[in-house]
């Protein structure tokens, strides 16, 4: 599916733009990028360092 290819890597020209054509007429597809869009940016903020914990374990009793 190109549209979860679209959130790994790079598309050719030919690809991204039969994705976006497709996705503009197709909703179940409009919502499948919407929801991987989503975890991708969910997942980067869980893992970004501005998100960890500062507090040493000695902080948490």
């Amino acid at each position: 599916m190109l549209v979860s290819k679209e959130a790994d890597e790079d598309l050719s020209l030919k690809e991204s733009l039969g994705v976006r054509l497709h996705v503009l007429m197709c909703g179940a597809c409009r919502n499948y990028r919407c929801n991987i869009r989503f975890l991708q940016r969910a997942c980067k903020a869980m893992t970004s360092p501005s998100q960890t914990n500062s507090r040493s374990p000695e902080d948490m009793h």
